[in-house]
């Protein structure tokens, strides 16, 4: 009888990691397989990469699976080549888990804005510790005599339209300048006989609407007092000669901007709002974004924190215009008080800024009717955004025309020194806000930021930056609202990774001269502060636009004056 010859330990272990070898080159090939077809359904990355990603993972599969099934591979190779299958085999899990993940975080940044949304017309009254007092009535004792004499009402509130805008800005930390007035306890019906303020030249669609459904709530016909302002209204308000005041919420900045009312919010309450719905999106004019010359809006809006809405007045006005295939781009920066036609309002005569409260969809209709332009996607951004954009991207760097400081911002104080600058997210901040010691004040300031937005965008081009494109996005989550959607960024993204190309980038900053003039948002009773466009910059950076659209190579050039 043969006796069966019992294997070693040598040989048991080798047996166990033949076996082990095996498993996990099975192991490799099936993650391998499945991280591919993931990678493949991530638009952003070029072809080469993905031909590359196959060579790669045939060639581990070939060379593991040559030490897993070869018999006279040694004991020590295989538990080595374990290891190795191993750690590839955590890095595709890894990787078919993470490229879901960003996929899904970044289609939510882009996801898509509702184009339709409601305004707030808000009832206000004012608060019983800011009541004008009447005349009463006092019985005093004199020399032993009771005699009647009559006590001073409360002084009335002076204010005037005309005053100065207030110059004091938001800062960080805080979403907005006020925190907006409180909902009142009393019952609107308590103001069934109440006199209610209302304005004669502004938002009057939505203030009748309003008046409607109030009449409705209060079963009757209600007693209406018209004034010519906004600021009349207020002032109305303030000295008792109405009880409550009808206005549109969008106009609470504009009124808490002019000297003399920035506390309106403290001294008001709302006792009933009114919604009514509008129409807020700007349909996408949809091109082959790396095929097709194509124009962006960008908007900036002077708040912290993130961007709830489209809807509200602009500080930062470009235009951007991109020719994919001729790698050409030019910048054009609006002043906010440009003098344009008002398309949220009939195409009267207006800021540029006002158009703002008509949603994005007016301010970009302005700007197509300025420049006879269409516009096929819109950005919108705040001051958080540029501080986070910056920081993510590790700074930028400016060539700075000027020396000048800035002290009144509290974000940061300093010196920006002529020539070659390095900025951070705050010191880019500060330097696109920057206006009171800057020579031409809004002018210059325009120049500065057009000057960031060209650097983050060379600073977003290059190799180190444009792969990190999907954590970018991540981290700005919350931080912009736009038209543009997910593929588009993978579109743009894709390209420039596929050739690396160097762009060619011309800016420009509109001017003019300043000048009083009546806005179609604040009523025609006041002039304002505006400023009127040169004719001959607008044809100039027409033609520059039109340049660009039709491939031709364009240089940077003085604006005529």
């Amino acid at each position: 009888m043969t006796k069966r010859k019992k294997r070693g330990p040598g040989k048991v272990a080798k047996f166990f990691g033949s076996i082990l070898s095996k498993i996990s080159w099975l192991a490799l090939l099936g993650l391998g397989y499945y991280f591919y077809t993931i990678f493949l359904t991530f638009p952003m990355f070029p072809a080469e990469w993905v031909q590359w990603l196959i060579y790669g993972l045939i060639g581990a599969a070939v060379l593991q699976g040559f030490f897993a099934w070869m018999p006279f591979i040694p004991n020590w190779t295989k538990i080595f080549t374990n290891l190795i299958n191993v750690a590839l085999c955590v890095a595709l899990a890894f990787g078919s888990w993470k490229l879901p993940n960003i996929r899904a975080s970044i289609e939510k940044s882009f996801a898509e804005i509702p184009t339709e949304g409601e305004a707030e017309i808000n009832f206000y009254i004012l608060k019983d510790e800011y009541k004008v007092q009447p005349e009463v009535p006092v019985t005093e004792e004199n020399n032993g005599e009771e005699q009647t004499v009559t006590q001073a009402a409360a002084p009335k509130l002076s204010f005037t339209a005309d005053a100065p805008e207030n110059t004091e800005e938001p800062e960080e930390g805080s979403e907005t300048s006020s925190d907006g007035p409180v909902q009142s306890e009393k019952p609107f019906t308590d103001f069934a006989t109440s006199t209610f303020i209302t304005q004669k030249t502004v938002d009057l669609e939505n203030q009748e609407y309003a008046l409607l459904v109030a009449e409705r709530e209060l079963f009757g016909n209600i007693s209406t007092y018209g004034v010519d302002s906004i600021w009349d209204a207020v002032d109305r308000l303030y000295d008792g000669t109405g009880d409550v005041m009808v206005l549109n919420s969008s106009y609470l900045p504009m009124i808490e901007d002019v000297t003399g009312y920035e506390d309106f919010s403290s001294r008001v309450e709302i006792v009933y709002t009114v919604y009514k719905k509008i129409q807020l999106g700007v349909d996408p004019k949809e091109v082959q974004i790396t095929q097709e010359p194509f124009t962006i809006f960008i908007a900036g809006v002077d708040q912290f924190g993130k961007v709830k809405s489209t809807t509200g007045r602009t500080d930062v006005n470009m235009l951007v215009t991109v020719n994919p295939q001729s790698k050409q781009i030019s910048f054009v920066t609006v002043p906010r008080d440009a003098y344009v036609k008002n398309m949220g309002y009939y195409g009267m005569n207006d800021k540029l800024t006002h158009c703002g409260i008509y949603g994005i969809k007016a301010t970009v209709q302005s700007i197509e009717e300025l420049f006879n332009v269409d516009v096929n996607y819109y950005f919108v951004v705040n001051f958080s955004s540029v501080i986070k954009l910056v920081d993510m991207i590790g700074g930028i760097d400016v060539n700075n025309p000027y020396e000048f400081k800035s002290t009144r911002l509290k974000t940061w104080q300093g010196t920006f020194k002529k020539g070659n600058i390095h900025l951070n997210g705050k010191k880019a901040l500060v330097y696109v806000r920057e206006r009171y010691n800057l020579k031409n004040g809004d002018f210059d300031r325009a120049k500065h930021q057009t000057l960031v937005i060209k650097a983050i965008l060379d600073k977003m081009t290059t190799p180190a930056v444009v792969t990190q494109i999907d954590s970018i996005i991540d981290g700005m989550n919350g931080s912009f609202k736009t038209n543009l959607k997910a593929e588009h960024i993978y579109a743009l993204a894709q390209m420039q990774l596929d050739d690396m190309a160097v762009w060619n980038m011309v800016n420009y900053s509109l001017s003019g001269t300043t000048g009083m003039d009546y806005c179609a948002a604040m009523g025609s009773k006041n002039k304002y502060s505006v400023v009127y466009l040169k004719d001959a910059q607008i044809k100039f950076v027409k033609n520059v636009m039109k340049a660009v659209r039709n491939g031709e190579v364009v240089e940077q050039e003085k604006l005529p004056s």
